[in-house]
């Protein structure tokens, strides 16, 4: 309003007409539609800037990592499939431990109770890997003993491995 006053008194010498309701009216219209037109500026930047985050959070992958990581991803599962591996759970039942294990069939069970040792977190040296059997969960009366192949393992799914990681010295 300030503005407004020091612009009708610098306008006085054309005569008493300037300081009309209408000089002034007039004024704080075009100022309004200044302050105006700044904000709406200032608004429309805000909404394009969140339309874009939102957009750019919707066309970006669903899980951590980016498209060339997946690609990564795919590219070795391919080369896994190549060498016949394929997934099992290993299981401590005694303390419901459990992680899911690559395995292939050329791998002894004594590799897969070393590496399933460790997974679960029974990696103390103080204890013989010796301690610890491996069976299958549908039959833990007999600890299993040679390679994946001859115990016929099968890949993890509804009828797939599971095999249970036992501490009995």
């Amino acid at each position: 309003l300030k503005q407004f006053l020091d612009q009708a008194s610098l306008d006085r010498s054309a005569g008493p007409a300037t300081l009309s309701p209408a000089f002034l009216i007039r004024s704080v219209h075009r100022s309004f539609r200044k302050r105006m037109a700044r904000r709406s500026i200032l608004s429309i930047a805000a909404v394009a800037a969140l339309a874009l985050s939102l957009l750019r959070a919707s066309l970006a992958p669903a899980f951590a990592g980016s498209a060339g990581q997946q690609l990564a991803v795919r590219g070795s599962r391919v080369a896994l499939a190549a060498e016949k591996r394929f997934e099992v759970f290993v299981t401590n039942p005694s303390v419901g431990a459990r992680t899911r294990m690559m395995i292939s069939p050329s791998m002894t069970c004594a590799e897969i109770v070393e590496r399933g040792r460790k997974e679960l977190g029974f990696d103390q040296p103080w204890i013989k890997n010796e301690d610890f059997k491996l069976y299958k969960a549908e039959d833990e009366s007999t600890p299993l003993k040679g390679s994946v192949a001859d115990n016929e393992m099968k890949p993890w799914g509804p009828d797939g491995t599971e095999l249970h990681l036992i501490f009995q010295p």
